[in-house]
């Protein structure tokens, strides 16, 4: 049995990106494909600030066949970070069993991942993070068509999506925790 941490509140994606104010985009990512990668993909660099480096329209087709990726379940994980070596202040997700769990993790400071009220916190969900870390099925997503505009929309604008709820807590932790 799952529940929200105490002191996680419940926000739309505009008001709780304001947890992201000090950023303005992601400047690197890492992308886990489940089979092989799309041709905008290929030989993608896991250098420092790598999408920071991107031209506009090679990010832009980027994103398009990332999303289109995620929408056919070819994606096993996500990693997008404010910081240009990946670390910190990043947003990972992780594919698994026809659901993703989604967490923004700035590290010692905060937490926020997408939260369902229609859900309840009894279930487990049949994906994990990081391979390890249970995630309770009201903070998971099994629609991967909507998976794919949550991950556009923060490689596009470096902020939540406006019309998810995200569960945030404003401390280290997660914003569930298993009773």
């Amino acid at each position: 049995m799952f529940a929200l941490t105490g002191g996680t509140v419940i926000q739309n994606g505009a008001d709780a990106s304001r947890i992201l104010e000090e950023f303005e985009r992601v400047q690197y990512a890492a992308v886990c494909f489940a089979g092989k990668a799309p041709e905008s993909w290929a030989g993608f660099n896991d250098d420092e600030g790598n999408w920071a480096a991107l031209s506009a329209e090679t990010a832009q087709a980027m994103t398009a066949d990332l999303k289109t990726a995620i929408q056919k379940g070819n994606v096993s994980n996500v990693c997008l970070s404010f910081e240009p070596w990946g670390e910190d202040y990043f947003l990972s997700a992780d594919f698994e069993n026809g659901w993703m769990a989604l967490l923004y993790n700035a590290t010692d400071e905060c937490a926020a991942a997408l939260y369902d009220s229609r859900r309840d916190g009894s279930d487990i969900a049949p994906v994990s993070i990081g391979g390890q870390t249970p995630v309770p099925k009201m903070c998971a997503l099994d629609d991967f068509t909507q998976a794919a505009e949550v991950i556009a929309y923060f490689l596009e604008h470096g902020r939540f999506h406006p019309a998810m709820q995200w569960a945030i807590l404003e401390e280290p932790g997660l914003p569930w925790t298993e009773s």
